[in-house]
Formats: C-alpha cells, structure tokens, sequence
C-alpha cells in the first residue's frame, strides 16, 4: 500500500528541487502507510492517507493553518496532533512553488 506514496512523494521532491535547489538534497523512504521526505537525517515532508505534510516553523504554522489552507496533522484518528505540521488532505492544494517556500521554513504569499 505505501509504495504510490513513495514513488509519488519522489516525484513530487523532484519538481520541488527543481524549482528550488536549496530544498535538497533529500531522500524519500517508506513511512508507515505512506511515505517520508528526510533532509540531514530529519522528516521535512510526509505523503500518506492523511494527505501532504510539512514540518514547519511555529509562526508558518499558526500563518496556514488560520488562512484555512490546511489542517493540523493527526496520522490517526484518536492520534495526537503532531506540532508544527500541517497536512492538505488533497496533494494538489498546494503548487511546486509553495511547497519549495514550505520545505525552507518560509511563509507562503
């Protein structure tokens, strides 16, 4: 079951380092049902069930989450929510470019 979501989270890590190098390097991995982006040993990026996560910084965060452009991340349903994550339940909510601004821990426009 994890495998689309680690050939899709490489391909999405692809587009993103080309719009932004100073995103990479990373590398992708199986992650529970889904897939992780990892960046000097630590996740930045998660595609699962859920949707597409991103770590980010407290102030990126409480900026998304009040725009309503994404929710908190719970990877399950009676599970605690992972601080300074936001998830986009649908992948394609966010654009390459906003991504590459997410990964560098910048706020989006």
């Amino acid at each position: 079951m994890a495998e689309p979501y680690l050939t899709d989270l490489r391909e999405l890590v692809d587009g993103w380092m080309k719009i932004e190098p100073k995103v990479g390097p990373v590398e992708c991995k199986h992650f529970f049902s889904g897939a992780a982006a990892y960046r000097d040993g630590a996740i930045i990026a998660t595609l699962t069930p859920v949707g597409l996560a991103f770590k980010v910084p407290a102030e990126v965060h409480d900026q998304i989450l009040g725009a309503g452009r994404a929710v908190p991340l719970r990877y399950f349903p009676n599970a605690p929510i992972k601080r300074n994550y936001v998830v986009f339940p649908d992948a394609t909510a966010i654009d390459a470019n906003e991504a590459a601004l997410l990964l560098l821990g910048q706020p989006l426009g």
